[in-house]
């Protein structure tokens, strides 16, 4: 087993990397939706974008208003935000930086020419002349650096902290972003659940695994409990839970981290839509997303802090949140 520290490292630059990834995914798909909307429209889907990134209480202290051109602001550079796409960047890179000889040469020098050349631009320019190129080469870069670890990082324990960082990271933004949407169902037309779909790059998936379908029931299923599409809540946890169970057999026991994440997954993978819709999904949708930041605490617990204090298990309710992030 690795150092606790670089362990940590590694996780924080799995969660890092998809948090700046999906941040500027959303900001494009919200950004491009609402060229021809209304004025009042515009601030509702600003609004949701923030809630979904948990930015909402951040932006307000700005005393600014829910703008294009504030948020994506407040969002990609604001010095003020800490979860900023600029400021993951920048952690990610510190990150990979403190464990430059447990990862492969071709990832830092990825990771570091993205910050740098990120550094280079004038990005409040960009964001007012024209953010879809910024955000086009967000995009395109934190996938190069994705597809770098991919094809060159041996499937070792830093291997998986930096997957399982990912995948709890895209598992609980993926639960706000359908709460959201789930909230105002009555008024969101299937525009709006497209729009969702391609904020997870799933619009040609879904076209195909639903054959065209403007159901949002199946728009839902599709992102909570689809087994192979790779950014649905299912497969993200089982991916994760996967990893989870290599390390715990090193102790020889099953881990805390092991049996709160079997739970969750095990409560969506006999879970059928239906249900979930009857009942009151947005609840549970929020309980499942505050149940990954439960376990993504307890992996701090287990691995980082090397202590066997109890943290109870709270299905719902706020988190404690990491050392290195939320």
């Amino acid at each position: 087993m690795m150092l606790s520290r670089h362990a940590e490292s590694l996780f924080w630059l799995g969660r890092y990397l998809e948090r700046a990834e999906y941040s500027t995914r959303m900001l494009d798909v919200t950004y491009h939706s609402l060229l021809e909307s209304a004025a009042w429209e515009s601030e509702r889907a600003w609004r949701d974008l923030l809630q979904v990134l948990r930015s909402e209480s951040g932006f307000d202290k700005t005393g600014s208003p829910a703008t294009s051109e504030h948020v994506n602001r407040f969002v990609m550079i604001d010095r003020a935000n800490s979860d900023s796409v600029s400021a993951c960047i920048e952690r990610a890179r510190e990150n990979a930086r403190s464990v430059r000889e447990l990862i492969p040469t071709e990832l830092w020098q990825s990771l570091n020419s993205f910050y740098l050349a990120l550094n280079q631009r004038d990005l409040a320019v960009d964001l007012a002349e024209q953010p879809y190129d910024l955000y086009e080469m967000v995009k395109q870069r934190c996938q190069t650096v994705s597809g770098v670890l991919s094809d060159t990082m041996a499937r070792d324990d830093g291997w998986r902290f930096v997957t399982i960082g990912r995948h709890l990271e895209r598992a609980q933004v993926m639960c706000r972003l359908l709460a959201i949407r789930y909230q105002n169902l009555g008024d969101v037309s299937f525009h709006q659940w497209l729009a969702a779909l391609k904020s997870a790059s799933a619009a040609e998936a879904f076209r195909k695994a639903y054959r065209g379908s403007q159901d949002p029931a199946e728009v839902i299923e599709f992102l909570l409990l689809s087994p192979v599409f790779p950014r649905s809540v299912f497969f993200s946890l089982r991916h994760a839970e996967a990893e989870l169970d290599i390390l715990g057999a090193q102790f020889g026991r099953v881990t805390r981290p092991q049996r709160l994440l079997g739970r969750i997954r095990a409560g969506l993978e006999f879970a059928e839509i239906e249900e979930l819709l009857h009942d009151d999904l947005r609840l549970h949708l929020v309980e499942v997303e505050s149940d990954i930041r439960w376990v993504a605490e307890s992996v701090a617990l287990e691995y980082f802090r090397n202590s066997h204090e109890f943290a109870p298990f709270v299905p719902t309710g706020p988190a404690p949140v990491g050392t290195k992030g939320r």
